[in-house]
């Protein structure tokens, strides 16, 4: 067999924070000529799974029981560019609500998609909880929607577990969250330690590097895996670093892009303003489509999950649990179903504009994070012996379909450009979770107590402080 993709030497990761498909990409295609390249070329019957007027989320309960009542519609575009403000949760039991409502999970719910509003409302007390149905219009996101639009999407791309960002993120990189549904009060570092591509790939000898948009705080990849620590000096770099590395073609095989969190936060979790994330994807594009190596890359674009936001496409169950301490994991969870859709954009030019992507497995099993670790061990060709043990990667789809080109193209398209005004964030507020998070990985790495470094941590300055202290 060919190897995969083998017109490509490095493949680059960006993952932002917390949207789901919906919310950024769901009015894609609305104003914009349709997507004229599906793949595989079987599903191209199946239209663009975006938004459609009519969509909808109930106000209160009672409509599970009378169903009637007030709904909101989904909105052609949000607000403002920093909501939904205040920010939803996205905890295991929050997204079992806003997937199936009062019933709880199931094969066959009454009430698929329809708990996004009233959970929101609920959880944050938000007395505007229509926010939740405000997806960003085309314009709003401009990089995202021009790169999505001129090279492909995957409008069927889950993230790996139906809740928050450290399962998801040790998925992506581990294929497992070691049991593991929630970040926790506070997350132990200790307690997620589990081997991550970023091993196999040095056990073999193949490059990689961790670039962070984070000036002086630790790379959340890092304080999270342990086992990278022994790493931290010589694969861990600023975007600047990304940025010359680009320029002089000197890229690794793998690189891995993470935003900042914290101090000027480009993250786009909610309520960071998404022009600034929109800003950090330009600057991506315009490194990697100027670089000498443009030609052999592939960047891939996806956030890590939907954060709490409304997506009407109902994640499907058959998961492959990927080990013993996940079978069955914390809250009695097998892992055996997949969480909302995110994005998952691929940009290179061998890939043909206008192109869809879905799997194409004949098993129906979808992409989901573990998808780019399928793609990693089939493309370097790693031996079964190196890879990572999980099941979910070994029964992951890969992206060997999307080079579809038989020569790459040498016309860069016209990407559009962010705004340049931010809305900033005050530093007086609350940390986030994520932040929070932050925060208890590295007092673990100190050696402290994390429980009392997060509870004396009431701002987002404060957090800031402390992980930027020697």
């Amino acid at each position: 067999m060919a190897r995969v993709l083998s017109q490509i030497e490095h493949i680059v990761v960006v993952m932002l924070e917390n949207r789901s498909f919906d919310n950024m990409c769901g009015w894609l295609y609305r104003d914009a000529p349709p997507p004229s390249h599906f793949l595989p070329a079987s599903t191209s019957s199946r239209p663009f799974q975006g938004l459609q007027t009519g969509f909808y989320n109930p106000v209160n309960e009672d409509y599970f029981t009378t169903g009637t009542g007030d709904t909101y519609p989904i909105f052609e575009r949000a607000s403002d560019t920093t909501v939904p403000n205040p920010d939803p949760e996205e905890g295991f039991d929050d997204v079992n609500y806003q997937l199936f409502g009062p019933e709880g999970p199931t094969q066959t719910p009454r009430w698929p998609n329809l708990g996004f509003v009233i959970d929101y409302a609920k959880t944050t007390g938000s007395n505007i909880p229509v926010q939740i149905m405000q997806p960003f219009s085309p314009d709003q996101v401009p990089v995202l929607s021009s790169l999505a639009r001129n090279f492909a999407i995957c409008d069927e791309w889950f993230c790996s577990v139906p809740s928050e960002t450290w399962p998801n993120r040790s998925f992506f990189h581990s294929g497992t969250s070691n049991g593991h549904v929630v970040n926790g009060e506070h997350p132990n570092p200790l307690l997620w330690n589990v081997p991550t591509i970023f091993n196999v790939l040095q056990d073999v000898g193949t490059s990689w590097r961790v670039y962070s948009a984070a000036k002086l705080i630790p790379a959340l990849t890092l304080l999270m895996s342990p086992q990278l620590l022994p790493f931290s000096l010589s694969h861990f770099s600023h975007f600047d670093d990304f940025v010359q590395d680009c320029a002089n073609g000197s890229l690794p095989r793998y690189s891995f892009l993470e935003p900042s969190f914290v101090e000027d936060p480009n993250d786009e979790h909610p309520p960071h303003d998404v022009v600034a994330g929109e800003q950090f994807l330009w600057q991506i594009w315009q490194a990697v489509s100027r670089s000498p190596a443009w030609p052999k890359t592939l960047l891939l674009i996806t956030y890590d999950e939907h954060g709490g936001t409304h997506d009407h496409f109902m994640p499907p169950w058959g998961a492959e649990t990927p080990d013993g301490n996940s079978d069955p994991g914390e809250e009695g969870f097998k892992f055996d179903r997949f969480g909302v859709r995110v994005p998952m954009i691929a940009v290179s030019p061998w890939i043909e504009a206008g192109t869809v992507f879905r799997s194409d497995l004949p098993s129906g099993i979808p992409y989901d994070h573990t998808s780019v670790l399928a793609t990693l061990r089939d493309w370097l060709e790693i031996p079964s012996e190196k890879m990572l043990t999980s099941k979910r990667v070994a029964a992951a789809p890969n992206l060997s379909q999307i080079l579809t080109l038989n020569t790459a193209r040498s016309a860069l398209p016209e990407i559009a450009s962010p705004p340049s005004e931010i809305k900033q964030t005050s530093m007086s507020l609350p940390p986030n979770k994520l932040q929070k998070s932050l925060v208890s990985a590295e007092a673990v790495r100190r050696g402290h107590d994390p429980a009392a470094v997060v509870a004396g941590t009431k701002t987002r300055a404060q957090a800031r402080s402390f992980l930027m202290s020697p």
